[in-house]
């Protein structure tokens, strides 16, 4: 069985080449033999079909008669799904009459793969971004998946507005090619970016001139484009308040990007400033001395701002600080000598003995003893419970019977909770101030980022207008409602 059907397939490939590539003449030559003509070699494609009901012959007219039928065989074997060449003999046959020619089939992987491209054959992207490729696969009809072989033209560059053609191709090992493209077309919508050096808040020094802090301007395709950067807005030093700089510029597709920065001019506050009654802040500081407060002496040293520092004796190795607070005019205030919340709470009597405690250094280092006190925890905290129901109701009381004036604060600086940057405390103290006449602010001045954060709030305050005190005597306290 398995010989019947490879001679069926043989037998029909021939008959396909001869149907292709040859033609069989017959003739009756004078010796009245059979004479025909066909090529030596034919071609046969990997793999094509048998089809025996292909083969046509032309016959002459002296072959044609009914009663004198042609035959044609062939003889040999022909694997149509292997490469190589084959002998094969083909026989024809007119009634007693025979001839026969030996030939040779080639067999041949004449057909190119197919290159199938994933995702769309024309797509866009925005200039800047990374291409990604969408994927491809290559398929032969005879080596099969040549996917690993396709080559690509890599090399996109998508800082620069363009379509761009990829182009892939592979070949098979009988060297057919195939090849497809792909068309990326590369757009600039997006606009350039200004960066204002030293960000988009600056000060200056009423009286003083203003220079421009500096700007950078860059855009995706064009680059540095900082020489189109277009620059409008006034400022006069000679008046305090708040100015706008504006900056434009365009890239090449007409893209167009815009910034400001403000500028504002600040006036250092003066000698002996009295409460005006309006738009005033008090700085004040907890837990201090410590490594930090040197700095932050010398920044409010430079605008002349006076604050409030409520001290303790934390860090015994700054205790020298507070002369230093004092003697720079500061108001030197008790907060607490342990800050131990255990210790200070358990009673009334613990309480006023770690106050006296702390105001016995402030008389060491200043000459007096402080009058202002602020409670560890403000005088609304809830720790107190643990250790003592009530006590801060009695201490409110007794404090001021003592002679003391107790302040909280009504602007948190957030440096002893969420907020750990200076930007941070920035934000939260303007925010705090922006809409109240009277501003208390806390804050820590053994916190770095804290301190970090003074000179561009007083900055702010003196430019809006505001005046910046130390709390006295007179000065209206700030006062929670007692939780325990």
């Amino acid at each position: 069985m398995k010989k019947a059907i490879m001679k069926y397939l043989l037998i029909g490939s021939a008959c396909v080449l001869f149907a292709v590539l040859g033609m069989v003449t017959y003739k009756k030559s004078q010796e009245n033999k059979i004479v025909f003509t066909i090529s030596d070699k034919i071609c046969v494609s990997y793999g094509d079909n048998i089809d025996i009901s292909n083969m046509q012959v032309i016959k002459n007219q002296h072959l044609h008669e009914k009663k004198n039928k042609t035959h044609i065989t062939v003889e040999g074997d022909v694997n149509t799904r292997k490469i190589g060449d084959y002998d094969i003999d083909v026989i024809v046959r007119k009634g007693n009459k025979k001839a026969s020619k030996k030939i040779v089939v080639e067999v041949a992987d004449v057909e190119a793969p197919v290159i199938e491209l994933s995702g769309d054959s024309e797509m866009t992207i925005e200039a800047g971004t990374q291409y990604e490729e969408p994927g491809f696969s290559a398929d032969d009809n005879y080596d099969g998946d040549l996917t690993e072989k396709v080559e690509k033209n890599n090399d996109i560059d998508t800082c620069t507005k363009q379509d761009v053609i990829i182009t892939y191709s592979v070949k098979d090992s009988s060297g057919n090619e195939a090849v497809a493209n792909r068309t990326v077309h590369i757009v600039d919508t997006t606009p350039p970016q200004i960066t204002l050096t030293q960000g988009s808040t600056c000060y200056v020094k009423c009286g003083t001139e203003y220079m421009e802090a500096g700007y950078y301007a860059e855009d995706i395709c064009d680059g540095d484009i900082t020489d189109k950067v277009q620059v409008t807005g006034d400022v006069n030093t000679s008046e305090c308040g708040s100015y706008t700089v504006s900056y434009k510029v365009s890239d090449s597709s007409g893209n167009t990007a815009e910034a400001e920065r403000t500028v504002r001019v600040y006036k250092p506050m003066t000698d002996n400033v009295v409460n005006p009654g309006d738009k005033v802040v008090y700085l004040t500081f907890d837990d201090g001395p410590g490594p930090y407060t040197q700095e932050l002496l010398d920044v409010l040293d430079r605008y002349n701002v006076k604050a409030t520092f409520f001290v303790t004796n934390g860090k015994p190795d700054y205790q020298n600080l507070i002369a230093e607070e004092a003697s720079r005019g500061h108001t030197v205030a008790i907060h607490s000598a342990s800050h131990d919340y255990s210790r200070i709470y358990q009673s009334v009597d613990a309480y006023f003995d770690d106050l006296n405690e702390m105001n016995n250094i402030i008389l060491t280092q200043t000459g007096k003893y402080a009058d202002i006190i602020r409670f560890p925890g403000g005088s609304s905290n809830t720790v107190s419970r643990s250790y003592c129901e009530g006590i801060m109701s009695q201490l409110v009381c007794a404090v001021e019977a003592k002679g003391f004036r107790y302040c909280d604060w009504n602007v948190s600086s957030g440096d002893a909770g969420s907020a750990n940057t200076a930007s941070q405390v920035i934000c939260n103290v303007i925010n705090g101030i922006k809409g109240r006449n009277i501003s208390i602010v806390l804050q820590h001045d053994i916190k770095k980022f804290s301190v970090d954060a003074v000179e561009e709030i007083i900055q702010w305050g003196l430019s809006e207008g505001y005046t910046f005190l130390p709390i006295t005597s007179t000065t209206p306290m700030s006062h929670h409602g007692i939780n325990n």
